[in-house]
């Protein structure tokens, strides 16, 4: 039995840009699994690209800054889709996204 697939909940583990949901939903959590090797931004949108409006932006510090992993919870719809954006500075953070 798995308590996130079993309420309906799907999952994408990010280590770099990604479209995680083509259509609107729900964004339940954010885990971020590691910390980075560099730190640096990860945003979130609703939107299908880099674009439009900004759910939120975790700066992920590296490992000597904060402990892991740690889980956010947001239960917040987006509307358009949902898409990840790793800045130019980040390096080797892995999050995973929990959404309906």
């Amino acid at each position: 039995m798995n308590a996130i697939t079993d309420r309906g909940y799907k999952y994408l583990a990010c280590t770099a840009d990604v479209q995680v949901s083509g259509v609107a939903g729900t964004l339940h959590t954010v885990t971020i699994a590691t910390a980075a090797s560099t730190a640096g931004v990860i945003t979130l949108y609703d939107s299908l690209t880099e674009a439009g409006t900004v759910i939120a932006a975790l700066r992920i510090g590296t490992t000597a800054e904060v402990q892991m992993p740690t889980t956010l919870i947001f239960d917040c719809a987006f509307a358009t889709g949902l898409y990840v954006r790793y800045d130019g500075t980040i390096a080797d953070a892995k999050i995973t996204v929990t959404y309906i």
